[in-house]
């Protein structure tokens, strides 16, 4: 595993200009270019907080302000665009640079730092709205400093998990979908959603067996200035899992990967 991570930090230029070099490649022949990575999860955002703040009306409770659910759910929102993005992106990396990896000696353990620059514009997009909204309605916490601390946990646990589908990804080629339905269901069985408040006890602990629950928990304590030490646990300890399973899987299966393309 700390051989995977000092290699991924040597061949972080390496990642970086693949990074630009695929972006390049999605938007070639576009107007806007690259500026449409940035504008369009911005404009799926901003509707949503339109929607959910004034339409609906959403509320996290009688004295809670028109901000505080869309605050609510654009903190959670954003550990879950992180989570979610990676996840299903990691399924493909083998399958889909297979002309590439034929051609060169390619370090298949940057791929998912790769796709995760890439992918990481609209979780950034809802950050920085998030941002703006809680400046504006004065709940922006000094506790914001130490958001770092959750996103480098959540991005070796991406790193983990993302070794492990792209493995499997390059036999099981529906692994993408599996995974896009099984996250599409559990988001409205986790905290991005839904607050104590809004449950019963016995459906909110219901949905704190949902491990993803716990990685939203953390980064709502970093934005909100609470803590919850049992869910900052489980996270740490779902970290160092995967991304000892992912460096094992990564590192055996290297041989097999180069024989298959």
């Amino acid at each position: 595993m700390i051989e995977l991570l000092q290699s991924i930090v040597r061949r972080w230029p390496f990642a970086r200009a693949m990074a630009a070099r695929e972006m390049k490649g999605i938007t070639k022949g576009s107007v806007l270019g690259v500026a449409w990575l940035v504008f369009r999860p911005f404009v799926r955002v901003a509707a949503y907080v339109t929607i959910v703040t004034y339409v609906f009306g959403a509320r996290l409770g009688p004295a809670a302000g028109p901000y505080d659910y869309a605050l609510f759910v654009l903190s959670g929102l954003f550990a879950w665009q992180v989570l979610q993005r990676a996840l299903e992106e990691s399924t493909s990396l083998i399958r889909d640079r297979m002309e590439i990896l034929k051609q060169v000696v390619y370090p298949i353990e940057t791929l998912p730092i790769t796709t995760f620059l890439i992918s990481s514009i609209g979780p950034a997009v809802i950050l920085i709205v998030y941002l703006c909204l809680a400046v504006l309605g004065g709940k922006l916490r000094v506790s914001i400093v130490l958001l770092p601390i959750p996103l480098a946990m959540l991005l070796l646990l991406n790193l983990g998990l993302s070794w492990i589908f792209m493995v499997i990804g390059v036999i099981l080629k529906d692994l993408k979908e599996i995974i896009s339905v099984l996250l599409g269901l559990t988001i409205y069985l986790s905290p991005v959603l839904i607050s104590p408040a809004m449950v019963s006890p016995r459906i909110w602990n219901l949905i704190l067996l949902n491990p993803i629950s716990h990685v939203i928990i953390t980064f709502r304590d970093v934005f909100d200035g609470t803590f919850h030490p049992l869910s900052w646990v489980i996270f740490a300890t779902g970290m160092l899992i995967s991304l000892g399973l992912g460096a094992f899987v990564i590192t055996r299966a290297r041989v097999a990967i180069n024989e298959y393309i």
